[in-house]
């Protein structure tokens, strides 16, 4: 079910869910206002500028921090002034020069492990957090004696929570995820764990603000590529690389609207190669609102807000709500709060974001979340501003997964619950560009079969708790080709069954298949198959595969050819964690082809009765799957009138 036919549910929901208390009184509602200080997601302001830094210091500080480094020409110029600052002693160059030796990036492939721990060891003496925290990831992984045979450091994992503990304390995002993974893998330690995770949260939602400024309407990054699964199968992903850009870029010079509406994002964007060029992004939104495209409208009037053409942007706006773009409500709202183009009005901003909200905008829900907190447009009422935070919230809108994880940790609004506020500050902290950025990386060297750097990075996300990536380390672990010596194989098949675990524990019921695929080649059959039953019991339809393979070999469990049978039913012939060869691979390829044909078949009989029937198959459909309710249902009745609203979409 979708998010806007949801959202009235989750918001009737949200007060028994997170057991709201009375909130209605002056004093908590003043209270939850100081804890968050929450602000509408859209501003009219540029970035305050900052002070003048050097181009080398700028560039060493995001490497220190694990991030990737933009390709730019001066990019070896800041290197050579690393090199030089190091030896003269500066510690933000020893940590930035060490990182970038160390693992690389993008944009410079040359490595030295010797130099790299060099110069962050000597970071680290040093007190620089971001060196101390890269240090205790060393220390608690071996990853460099695991991957590299690096025999230069030896891991004392005494020493990295020592060496994380100084890098939280002095304010490093990554030691403060890598410490609420450790207290998380507890349960009674679940208020130091969040204790981190708020921390972590509160640096990783600050450091969206770059990436949402560079976006059209100031949104968090919505892809979630980074976060794919490893399997033996894994399956073709649609990736932004230069053909795809290329293709897109044709489409959009011959007049498709699509084309030129996804260009016209690369260009205000700046990225996946595209430089950053706001008047080739203008154009081709200018260029699809020429042909009625309602995304070419509304996106057109978002710059002309954040340009200061108030006049054009609301007159853009109001042209693509009557196209039926929802987030051109949004636009509309933005104008009355900030008074752009239109007179100043919180009544009708609220109005018009609950327009947008109703259609699942995820930001106006959020958004919506922000007026109630403060009165604006609408009386104070914070029951029903944490009511909206938990449904963006429940949706992956970090800013609210921040606020609303700090209620429940602070017991402001909502009932004092640590579990709830660990999962949502979490979650917060995993959609940072940090995580994002490792996990991206990984991914783009699994895909060029570079499988040491890949699990590098993986390893690293999931030092810092990423479900993930703990994952995928251990499916590497266990199946990649490591070019080390074969008496390690079964230093490899611990760690794999070390990171499968974490991930078990944070609920992944893939994780419980590979698991069970692990010990299955250890040829330990009786535990085996009671991961695979676990992980069934979850429903995954994966486990289901291997549980007929148990059955029909009789391994862990009694051998029965109709037991077998029915499980390979559920699971629709295949696995993706099968691992096939001669006349099985065969057998289950035709098996997956019959059973694919036949739940063709079955759809095509289904939708035929429905036409035999009579009646529209669209609301039919959408009768059998919920699709009939109302969103936002017990919303004020005057929201339901867009008629404010039609004065001023002619306005010059």
């Amino acid at each position: 079910m979708g998010l806007s036919l949801r959202l009235a549910c989750l918001a009737a929901a949200a007060a028994p869910a997170a057991a709201l208390l009375g909130v209605g009184a002056q004093d908590t509602a003043s209270q939850i206002v100081e804890l968050l200080r929450p602000s509408v997601s859209f501003t009219l302001d540029d970035p305050p500028a900052s002070h003048a830094e050097p181009s080398w210091e700028r560039s060493a500080r995001q490497a220190a921090a694990l991030r990737q480094l933009e390709c730019a020409p001066t990019l070896l110029d800041d290197v050579e002034q690393m090199v030089g600052k190091a030896e003269g002693g500066d510690a933000l160059a020893m940590a930035g020069l060490g990182t970038i030796y160390l693992f690389g990036q993008d944009c410079l492939r040359k490595r030295n492990l010797t130099w790299g721990v060099h110069w962050l060891r000597r970071a680290a003496q040093l007190g620089q957090p971001d060196a101390q925290a890269t240090m205790g990831f060393l220390h608690a992984s071996d990853v460099l004696r695991d991957l590299y045979n690096f025999t230069a450091l030896e891991a004392n994992r005494s020493h990295a929570r020592v060496l994380y503990e100084r890098a939280a304390a002095a304010g490093s995002a990554y030691a403060h995820m890598a410490l609420g993974a450790r207290h998380g893998a507890a349960p009674s330690s679940c208020g130091p764990a969040a204790a981190h995770y708020e921390q972590a949260a509160i640096r990783g939602v600050a450091a969206l603000d770059e990436l949402r400024r560079h976006s059209v309407e100031m949104s968090n990054p919505t892809d979630a590529e980074h976060l794919t699964t490893l399997s033996h199968q894994t399956s073709e992903r649609e990736r932004m690389d230069g053909g795809t850009v290329e293709y897109m870029d044709y489409c959009a010079r011959i007049g498709d609207v699509t084309g030129k509406v996804s260009m016209a994002h690369l260009y205000h964007m700046g990225s996946h190669g595209v430089p950053r060029d706001r008047e080739a992004a203008r154009f081709w939104f200018r260029s699809a609102a020429k042909q009625g495209d309602g995304m070419g409208h509304a996106n057109l009037g978002f710059m002309q807000l954040r340009q200061g053409q108030h006049a054009a942007a609301v007159k853009s706006l109001r042209r693509a709500t009557k196209l039926r773009d929802i987030s051109a409500w949004a636009g509309v709202g933005y104008a009355y709060l900030y008074g752009a183009g239109v007179q100043q009005s919180d009544e009708l901003a609220a109005k018009a974001i609950w327009l947008a909200a109703r259609q699942g905008h995820l930001d106006s829900i959020f958004n919506l979340g922000v007026l109630n907190l403060l009165g604006r447009g609408v009386s104070q009422n914070p029951r029903m501003g944490v009511r909206y935070l938990s449904a963006a919230a429940e949706y992956g809108q970090p800013q609210a997964q921040l606020y609303y994880g700090r209620l429940a940790r602070a017991g402001l609004g909502v009932r004092k619950d640590c579990p709830t506020a660990l999962f949502f500050l979490k979650h917060a902290a995993d959609n940072a560009p940090l995580v994002r950025e490792l996990m991206g990386v990984a991914l783009r060297a699994y895909d060029q079969q570079r499988p040491q750097r890949a699990l590098l990075y993986y390893l690293l996300a999931a030092h810092a708790g990423v479900e993930v990536a703990q994952q995928n380390a251990g499916f590497l672990y266990a199946y990649a080709p490591l070019p080390l010596r074969r008496e390690w194989e079964e230093v490899y098949t611990q760690r794999a069954l070390q990171y499968l675990k974490l991930a078990a524990h944070q609920g992944s019921k893939e994780a419980l298949v590979l698991l069970g695929a692990v010990y299955e080649r250890k040829r330990d059959f009786t535990t085996s198959h009671h991961l695979f039953e676990a992980a069934a019991a979850e429903g995954s339809r994966d486990a289901y595969w291997h549980v007929g393979m148990d059955y029909l070999h009789g391994r862990g469990v009694g051998r029965s050819v109709p037991k077998a049978i029915e499980m390979f039913k559920l699971a629709g012939a295949q696995s993706k964690f099968a691992q096939l060869r001669g006349v099985e691979a065969l057998a289950f390829g035709v098996a997956r082809f019959v059973y694919e044909s036949r739940v063709a078949l079955l759809f095509g009989a289904a939708l035929l009765s429905i036409l035999a029937r009579g009646g529209n198959p669209v609301e039919m459909l959408q009768g059998v799957l919920g699709g009939g309710q109302r969103p936002l249902d017990g919303a004020p009745a005057e929201y339901e009138d867009e008629d404010d609203f039609d004065d001023f979409d002619e306005k010059e």
